[in-house]
């Protein structure tokens, strides 16, 4: 059995081996998803087997961005019902049908993951977001391993499904971002951390130290990525004085510019000075494995906003001015321009406050208000 003890990793600091040129995503049908959070809650005999989703646990445990492939047979219903039941010629059926057709209570397993996923079969998805998704919309197995069916021979309940296993699992809390800095480790076995591995306590707190002291004493530049540019107005315009969060730097990049508002900003697609001592930075692989699909768009949408492309340096004054001249509001941005959540990946972040109005109002960073022009101004 996989288990879900953590070192003060030095499987942070390095690449994973599912990110190299060529490395293909692990194939897994929907239901051993299930399965997997079910031998993490202490079933022992998973049905897929223990071999399988022990490589499947260990697989997702070494890198939280590992790739999946979620498997659905769609295909089997392919074959046309007079060579399917009458036998009217073998050579048109799909290979291994009669298997395939048997495999029919499995199957709908396997589906009724991708729907809860959002997703068609076959579709490549990271562990983190499989999960993150999966615990959000089926906290239980009802409906799935559990339904109101009458159990039969054809339509067997799966021995597991009343004991719990998952829901130990499923149902746990989620912490946010600030409790997982603090607790590390600990949550190992908890929830979402049950599946993909936490950071260390002892490597974040080293990050933290050493990131905030780098932004706010050394740095000749500093490098942000533009989504967190908002990030940096979101977390101080209701307090520019307040105290540094622990989970992230965003507090350190405001009072930096703040002092010195001509300091260059380089607007670096990806990972910046933010994120370093966050749970959800992975280091090895220089991405955030909660936000890198969603925010590598945001990078996008606010670059384009501002007219500039990726790796633009300029002073914090003018990367402000610009900022509170050309974007109207965090709808805009964070909130996709119509605030909707089309799959849990790319969920909204909070749009509704009147963020850069405000900050605008005040002239946070740039000395003095700005007023809003638009973006073809």
């Amino acid at each position: 059995m996989i288990t879900t003890k953590t070192k003060s990793a030095p499987a942070w600091t390095r690449r994973s081996p599912a990110t190299r040129p060529g490395a293909e995503p692990m194939a897994i049908r929907g239901h051993w998803l299930l399965c997997a959070v079910c031998a993490r809650g202490g079933c022992r005999t998973p049905p897929p087997g223990r071999v399988a989703i022990d490589r499947l646990l260990k697989f997702m445990w070494a890198y939280p961005f590992a790739p999946l492939r979620v498997l659905g047979d769609v295909d089997v219903a392919r074959a046309h019902y007079l060579h399917a039941y009458e036998g009217r010629s073998s050579r048109d059926l799909p290979e291994g049908f009669a298997a395939r057709s048997a495999d029919h209570a499995w199957r709908r397993k396997d589906l009724e993951v991708c729907r809860v996923l959002g997703i068609v079969p076959g579709t490549e998805i990271t562990a983190y977001h499989a999960y993150a998704t999966l615990f959000a919309r089926q906290p239980t197995l009802e409906g799935i391993c559990r339904t109101g069916s009458r159990p039969s021979t054809d339509w067997p309940e799966c021995p597991h499904a009343r004991r719990g296993c998952y829901e130990k699992i499923a149902g746990e809390p989620r912490a946010n971002l600030h409790r997982q800095y603090e607790l590390g480790e600990k949550l190992a076995g908890r929830g979402l951390w049950a599946m993909v591995r936490p950071r260390s306590r002892r490597d974040m707190h080293g990050a933290k130290r050493r990131s905030a002291r780098f932004i706010l004493e050394e740095a000749e530049r500093l490098y942000i990525r533009p989504s967190h540019c908002l990030c940096i107005l979101c977390n101080t315009v209701d307090d520019p004085g307040r105290e540094p969060l622990a989970e992230d730097n965003l507090v350190e990049l405001f009072r930096r510019m703040t002092r010195e508002p001509e300091v260059p900003v380089t607007l670096s697609e990806g990972c910046c000075m933010v994120c370093d001592a966050c749970n959800v930075y992975h280091a090895g692989e220089h991405l955030c494995y909660h936000a890198h699909i969603k925010s590598s768009l945001r990078d996008l949408m606010v670059l384009e906003r501002l007219g500039l492309p990726p790796g633009a340096t300029l002073p914090a004054r003018e990367l402000y001015r610009r900022i509170y001249e050309r974007i109207g509001g965090l709808k805009e941005i964070c909130g996709w321009r119509d605030g909707s959540s089309t799959a849990h990946l790319w969920a909204p972040c909070n749009f509704d406050r009147p963020v850069l109005a405000d900050a605008r109002r005040k002239g946070l960073i740039t000395g003095r208000p700005v007023r809003h022009v638009g973006s073809r101004a």
